[in-house]
This record gives structure tokens, sequence and C-alpha cells, in this order.
């Protein structure tokens, strides 16, 4: 176990501890459907009671969007926290969790990836008894509903956006309200290639116009495949 805080902003093997609100913004989660599920987060990440929460969401819901966006605002009041991703589960190991209960809050991501190795649910379950015993709280993220007997806790669940003209309508009011000038051809492209996940979308907009702003180009397809694309 460490016997020391672990460092304000690391990202080693897939922990990122963050410090600066560099991730989404709560304001930016596209809350469609979700507005309880969201109140309800907000709240235990207030009580810290029960220590475990699952949030639970298929890919276009938003789920590590707004799991990102509230460790950046827990950051933000001064409560550093944990991400771990487990996307890329074959390279992990589960002793990087050693540690995290020194954090206010740890959130895992796409467990569902590690849990099917008994080696994580041993480690995840001794983590979630060590935050627990500290006061602190534990994000579990994954699509599916399966949840473990020993890492019960809060469910929630979000909804995911799945009609078309609702994703073009949440793109361009985006791309309005942070001016960025989109033409019909672009957003539709965009829908094309990422509209299957809403957050990846979001992400692809604001890296989109970022690119615009440095390099002092308009947003058009082609520059977008120039800059997405290669």
């Amino acid at each position: 176990m460490a016997n020391s805080r672990p460092s304000s902003i690391q990202l080693v093997q897939g922990v990122l501890t963050l410090t600066a609100p560099a991730w989404p913004k709560l304001n930016q989660f596209i809350a469609f459907g979700n507005e309880s599920a969201l109140a309800s987060l907000e709240h235990w990440l207030n009580i810290k009671s029960p220590s475990v929460c699952w949030l639970l969401g298929e890919a276009s819901s938003g789920k590590t969007h707004l799991a990102q966006a509230l460790l950046s605002a827990q950051s933000e009041l001064g409560e550093h926290g944990a991400f771990v991703s487990g996307k890329e589960a074959k390279h992990l190991s589960p002793e990087m969790l050693q540690g995290l209960e020194l954090l206010p809050i740890v959130c895992i991501d796409d467990v569902d990836a590690l849990l099917i190795q008994p080696s994580w649910l041993l480690a995840l379950t001794r983590l979630s008894i060590l935050i627990r015993d500290r006061g602190g709280c534990l994000m579990l993220v994954q699509k599916n509903a399966h949840i473990p007997d020993s890492l019960q806790g809060l469910v929630l669940q979000l909804m995911s956006v799945e009609r078309e003209d609702l994703k073009r309508d949440i793109l361009v009011s985006r791309s309005k309200e942070s001016d960025i000038q989109l033409s019909d051809v672009v957003v539709a492209w965009l829908l094309k290639q990422f509209g299957a996940d809403l957050g990846q979308l979001m992400h692809v907009l604001d890296y989109l116009d970022h690119a615009s702003m440095t390099l002092k180009r308009p947003i058009t397809v082609p520059f977008a495949k120039q800059v997405l694309l290669q």
C-alpha cells in the first residue's frame, strides 16, 4: 500500500488524478432524459453515502463525459480525484489501485472490462472498503447492469440519445452557444462520422474549435478531415 498521498497530477498506467478543471464541464453535459440521474449524482457526491455509486449507460449516453465532468467539478472545490479507464484492460494491473483510497473520490470507467478477471474484483472490493472507511466515494461506470455482490451501492441508469434529429439539434445548439461557425454540410459530415456517440461528438466539436482558432482556419469538411482523420 502507498504510504503517502498520490501526486496531485499524475498519469500513470491509465490513472489520472485531477487538480484543474481540464475535462468536460457539468454544464456541457446533455441531460435529455437524465435530469434525475444527474441530480442524484450531485447529491451523492455531497453526502458520500453509500460510498459506492454505479453509473450505467450505453455508449451514447454520455456516462464517461458525466463522470469526468463531476471529477472536474470536485477538483474545482479542492477535492482531487482519480480516473481509471478500463478500456485497455489487458495492459492494466490491479496493483495500480493501491493508494487511491487516500483520495476523496475515485472513478473507474469501463469496469465491465476489468471485472471479468477475479483479481480485479478482489482489488476493487478492497478499494471500496478502504474508501468507505476513509469517508470517500467510489464511482463505477459501465454499460451492463451486472453488479457484483461485494460492490453493491447506489445504482443510476443514463438514457441514450438515439434520435438523429435530436443529435443534430444538440450539435447545432452547442456550436451556437460556443460561437462556432458550422455549415449544414459540416454538421451532416460530423453526424455521419461521429454521431454514434454523443459524448464523442461534443469532444470532436471542441477539438475542431480549438484547431480552427489555433490555425486561424474556418471549419470546413476538408479541414475537419485533415484535423480528425489523419
